[in-house]
């Protein structure tokens, strides 16, 4: 019996051996949320203490469970992390020894760290950290360096849900650390165009959401103030990489719009990269944009092929008209005047109230004059031209000054009286003014 009981007892021991591990454990241990018998009372304990001293703002007290609980039962509460930097945070406001602060920083920087061990969401958390850690050690490069490896994990990591404040805060971090020399100005623009392109995608979701409105200026004043977004830097950076990309339509756009933001939009590539987007995606627009850019480098033959595939394309008659204004004004500075007055006309039957197509085809038409003959009938496209600088002011009063001028100027240009009547004319006659004008006007004799 004593033997039987021995061996009960010696069982019963074991087993409460065994037992006392499983019953009282520390959740940082086995990995449970608040760990075992005891210990998961006092976890639960410590949550509750630091939680209740942390509503009044006393932080003073409710560090010491706190950490506890920050300790013992890590995976316990995602809340307690947020709250622990809070008052870490307060505990350096109010800190003169920088020693401590170093400190309180380090700890902070701890309290993310196990924060993404126990509950991931590393995007969102290495932004905050990074964005802690500038603001306590902005001044030194090695924290800078750290901040923009966070920066640039947690913008990869999750770029539909990168925040503003993280994408200026990366440009300025690599701003930073290329004038210090820590990394190219290649990896400066990679950098400035990873942000732009998650700014630029997310005001295309809510082009009226001001938060990235401003973020978009603020990384582009960055870069262009550290001029590492000038003409010969992005030369550098897209001649290696033009040809194999070509027909990437999004690297092309990229491209456009980068060297657009720098001013640079006279730089050769940039017209490369222009032609090139109107091959693989034409359209009235691009044509136009593609003109214009051409006339800004004077090449005003390829502009006016490009004017024309504009007028060609789908445009509203206003839009239209404008194409044939500025294709007019190119041909016309061509030579080809006769060509010009076709276009100009074009520009007034698409915008009837467009004065300034109306000055302009008078213009041409005194230009045009040498067509005309004689020196009666070249005097004759003035009144023709008077006629088109009238109905400029008629339908643009913002002209009529302009007009008003041109009729003034132009009147003593007019056939004289004597050469009227040696035509068998009189003043108010209708008359057609020949050559590539055209149109009938009225006789009109010099005063």
């Amino acid at each position: 019996m004593k033997t039987v009981a021995l061996k009960s007892l010696l069982v019963s021991a074991l087993a409460f051996m065994m037992l006392v591990p499983v019953m009282s454990q520390k959740g940082v241990d086995d990995g449970s949320k608040y760990g075992q018998g005891q210990d998961s009372i006092n976890c639960l304990m410590n949550l509750s203490l630091y939680r209740e001293f942390f509503k009044h703002n006393n932080y003073n007290d409710a560090i010491r469970s706190w950490r506890k609980a920050f300790n013992e039962c890590p995976a316990s509460s995602e809340n307690m992390y947020v709250d622990g930097v809070k008052m870490y945070k307060k505990f350096i406001s109010g800190e003169k020894n920088p020693d401590v602060v170093d400190a309180y920083v380090d700890t902070i920087m701890l309290i993310y760290d196990q924060r993404i061990t126990y509950f991931n969401d590393e995007a969102n958390v290495l932004g905050r950290k990074a964005i802690d850690l500038l603001r306590y050690r902005k001044d030194n490069i090695e924290s800078i360096e750290q901040s923009y490896n966070f920066l640039g994990r947690s913008i990869r990591l999750d770029p539909d849900k990168a925040r503003d404040a993280v994408l200026i805060l990366f440009t300025n971090a690599s701003v930073s650390l290329n004038k210090a020399g820590v990394i190219t100005v290649d990896d400066a623009i990679e950098d400035y165009f990873l942000a732009s392109q998650i700014i630029d995608e997310q005001l295309d979701k809510n082009p009226n959401n001001t938060h990235f409105t401003r973020a978009k200026e603020n990384v582009d004043e960055l870069m262009l103030d550290a001029n590492i977004m000038n003409c010969d830097a992005l030369n550098r950076y897209y001649e290696p990489k033009f040809e194999a990309n070509k027909n990437d339509e999004a690297f092309l756009n990229n491209m456009i719009d980068f060297y657009y933001t720098a001013a640079c939009d006279r730089s050769d590539m940039y017209v490369m990269a222009s032609e090139q987007l109107y091959k693989i995606n034409p359209s009235h627009e691009s044509a136009y944009k593609l003109a214009r850019l051409l006339v800004a480098k004077e090449t005003y033959d390829k502009a006016s092929q490009y004017y024309k595939e504009a007028v060609s394309g789908d445009a509203d008659n206003d839009t239209k008209a404008q194409y044939y204004y500025e294709l007019a004004q190119v041909t016309r500075v061509l030579g080809n005047t006769c060509e010009a007055i076709e276009y100009a006309r074009e520009a007034v039957k698409n915008d009837p109230g467009y004065g300034n197509a109306f000055i302009l085809l008078g213009d041409l038409y005194i230009e045009s004059r040498e067509n005309l003959g004689d020196e009666f009938e070249q005097r004759t496209a003035f009144w023709a031209a008077a006629d088109k600088y009238i109905q400029a002011k008629n339908v643009d009063a913002s002209t009529a000054s302009d007009a008003n001028k041109r009729i003034s100027d132009y009147a003593s240009q007019y056939p004289d009286g004597e050469a009227i009547f040696f035509r068998t004319l009189q003043e108010g006659d209708s008359y057609l003014v020949k050559g590539c004008i055209n149109e009938y006007t009225t006789v009109r004799p010099r005063k």
